[in-house]
């Protein structure tokens, strides 16, 4: 009896060691439903407590591998080197992807402030592709390009791309808090700001300049002026090209629900901006945090606007706009959610269809962190990819050619937080942008 008992307690040592031991060092998949018991079952209070000690024992336990890694990308420069080729099997389908991963300038995501830190505000970089060119900001304002075919090489060839943006915005009286999206549209490119007045109230704003590769000189296309009291993350920022020479722009709730259900005011909102005049519409509300956005029209002249958005804890939303009936839709926040507080209480409304809110597309609970989506169009149904921060991955979600219904979705874990993302047809595959490093790589299905 004795000797079963010292088996099963030895058994159980060593599984908590190894638990132990991929939560501190990072190196676990964010979704495993084992772990997601375990945690649930941890006391908030404890949690709380237990995540900063986390943080410093990944940060010591990590040290010296992120220090190599740091310092390989230092040496190489504007190389733009590889830094890993591998393919990878998708968790439900078992399709084969090849992946590329090389090498980004800017500085790395620092976790150990936490994902809510003021810190980490300028550490989301974004990207775009123009002709045969890719362009990529940093969270700080620093542009970068180099030729797209060039992810089939071992080197990116990284040159960089002057602009006036930082000594603007210092000209205006405004403190640059981060980016929040890079989008270029008849040879013009914008960029989403979050700003900090001279009063310390916080707003955003979209800039845009001729687009050339000798330097980009920047003005406000769009200033809402919202002087929000608060640093919030939940700030939108994403910008996409519309009909009509107009522009789709995400604002987030910035921690400011009671004013998301106010048509009068901009949290919470989706917006068509007019590029000549500067007016806006309102084409959505009831929105949290889209950290996604996409404009789709199919070969039958259809209009969709698609955007995804986190949750609270839990309920991250993939939501769909069909232009066809012009009407301004209601997506529930903060009255209808799939998600809870972080604190454990539920004051949300789930089903949002009866309570005159549109449902989500999509919803996952517990959140994967969902981030920029990019669609595909196939023949017989459309390929949303979704990329996650939290999750590590990017989601392949078929639906029905109308984005009434999900047909099939598969999961391929990259391992890394995952910002942005954009297909391109010439290469039949996706761009992601990862910030651990950071690093920016291009995945597709293999041959």
């Amino acid at each position: 009896m004795k000797k079963v008992l010292y088996i099963f307690f030895g058994i159980l040592f060593f599984v908590s060691i190894a638990f132990s031991y991929l939560i501190i060092s990072d190196k676990y998949d964010k979704q495993n439903k084992l772990i997601l018991i375990i945690k649930e079952i941890v006391p908030v209070g404890l949690k709380n407590k237990l995540r900063n000690t986390i943080y410093k024992s990944r940060a010591s336990l990590n040290e010296k591998e992120i220090q190599k890694l740091q310092k390989r990308k230092l040496d190489q420069g504007l190389n733009g080197d590889l830094i890993d080729s591998k393919f990878i099997k998708s968790e439900f389908d078992s399709l084969k992807y090849s992946f590329r991963e090389f090498f980004l300038p800017f500085k790395r995501l620092d976790l150990s402030y936490g994902w809510r830190a003021v810190e980490n505000s300028k550490r989301a970089h974004y990207l775009e592709t123009i002709g045969d060119k890719t362009i990529v900001v940093s969270g700080e304002g620093d542009f970068i390009y180099f030729d797209t075919n060039n992810f089939n090489s071992d080197k990116l060839l990284q040159k960089r791309l002057p602009s006036n943006l930082k000594q603007f915005l210092e000209k205006k009286n405004f403190t640059l808090m981060g980016l929040r999206d890079l989008h270029i549209d008849d040879n013009k490119l914008y960029v989403s700001v979050i700003l900090q007045n001279i009063n310390e109230k916080y707003t955003i704003g979209i800039l845009s300049s001729e687009f050339n590769f000798q330097e980009l000189k920047f003005n406000f296309l769009f200033d809402p002026n919202m002087d929000i009291a608060e640093y919030s993350i939940g700030t939108g920022g994403r910008i996409v090209g519309y009909d009509n020479n107009q522009l789709l722009f995400s604002i987030g709730h910035f921690s400011v629900p009671d004013k998301v259900q106010n048509k009068k005011l901009l949290p919470g909102k989706i917006i068509s901006i007019n590029k000549e005049n500067k007016n806006y519409e309102l084409l959505s509300l009831g929105h949290r945090n889209q950290q996604g956005l996409f404009y789709f029209q199919d070969n039958t002249g259809n209009q969709f606007v698609i955007n995804s958005e986190h949750g609270p804890k839990g309920g991250d939303e993939i939501n769909i706009n069909n232009l066809k009936d012009n009407k301004l839709l209601n997506f529930g926040w903060p009255v209808a959610s799939y998600g809870i507080n972080y604190d454990g209480s539920n004051p949300f409304k789930s089903t949002h269809k009866e309570h005159g809110y549109q449902e989500p597309l999509i919803y996952f609970t517990p959140s994967i962190g969902i981030s920029e989506i990019s669609v595909k169009n196939n023949d017989d149904y459309n390929t949303i990819y979704a990329s996650s921060l939290r999750a590590h991955s990017l989601y392949v979600i078929n639906t029905n050619k109308k984005f009434t219904k999900v047909i099939n979705k598969d999961r391929i874990i990259l391992g890394n937080r995952i910002r942005d993302i954009k297909y391109v047809k010439s290469l039949e595959g996706n761009i992601v942008i990862l910030e651990n490093t950071p690093s920016i790589g291009f995945i597709k299905i293999s041959d």
